[in-house]
């Protein structure tokens, strides 16, 4: 019996297992001054969020599963930019968002440091 595979490139799934992995990588946070106890809980989060990670990667294709885990490792850095973004007001929002749609677009963004 062969299992279901996914036959497009689902945005959906893709930020799912990006979800996942950032999910993962902070239960691995939590461990690391936890008492035996809270170690032992966060280890079975830890295996699920494996097992749904190791279970839906196996059912993309190797080209999908090749551009997620590139994904995956800079999952951190995306989620530590959103939260610095969050603390902006909605001016420097829709600046912040100006310069990376500049940036998709292939233009070069050159920062004056005006205290020089």
């Amino acid at each position: 019996m062969s299992k279901e595979r996914f036959t497009d490139n689902t945005y959906s799934v893709a930020k799912g297992l990006t979800h996942i992995h950032i999910a993962k990588q902070y239960f691995e946070d939590v461990k690391t001054e936890a008492s035996l106890d809270v170690k032992m809980i966060f280890n079975q989060y830890i295996q699920k969020c494996e097992w749904i990670l190791a279970n839906l990667k196996d059912r993309l294709s190797e080209e999908n599963r090749m551009v997620l885990n590139e994904e995956l490792e800079n999952s951190l850095t995306v989620d530590a930019i959103a939260d610095k973004v969050i603390l902006l007001d909605n001016q420097k929002k829709d600046f912040v968002e100006s310069v990376i749609d500049r940036l998709i677009n292939g233009e070069e963004i050159i920062i004056v440091d005006e205290e020089k």
